[in-house]
């Protein structure tokens, strides 16, 4: 049996402290809207994908928010499927081919989709 191309969903790092700069918004006693760049350090992690992208994020509560604090499941590179190894979804060792367990996406667990500035709603 050919070897399969079996890779984790992500891949996080960190915290490492890094200096990260944004908009900061206020309003005014004139009840006007301030913006300044601030520039403050944060413990940050970097979150990698098995295709090659990656996203940095400035806080555990917001890695907390998006799903990535907890392990990933395993993916099949070439087919796309989440596979489970010997029944545990967040075995990282590589078992044999006869004991994979292709899962479909509905099994994973779900949470509340964030709301984004871009969101319509």
């Amino acid at each position: 049996m050919a070897q399969r191309n079996l890779k984790a969903r992500y891949h996080v790092t960190g915290p490492k402290r890094e200096m990260v700069t944004y908009e900061k918004c206020t309003m005014n006693e004139d009840k006007n809207l301030v913006r300044e760049t601030v520039t403050e350090e944060k413990d940050c992690y970097h979150v990698r994908f098995p295709q090659g992208h990656s996203i940095r994020v400035t806080s555990y509560d917001r890695l907390k928010e998006l799903g990535y604090h907890i392990r990933p499941r395993m993916v099949d590179m070439d087919t796309g499927d989440v596979v489970d190894l010997g029944g545990d979804p967040y075995d990282f060792a590589r078992g044999d081919d006869d004991n994979v367990v292709v899962a479909d996406d509905a099994d994973m667990p779900t949470r509340r989709k964030a709301r984004t500035a871009d969101a319509t709603a």
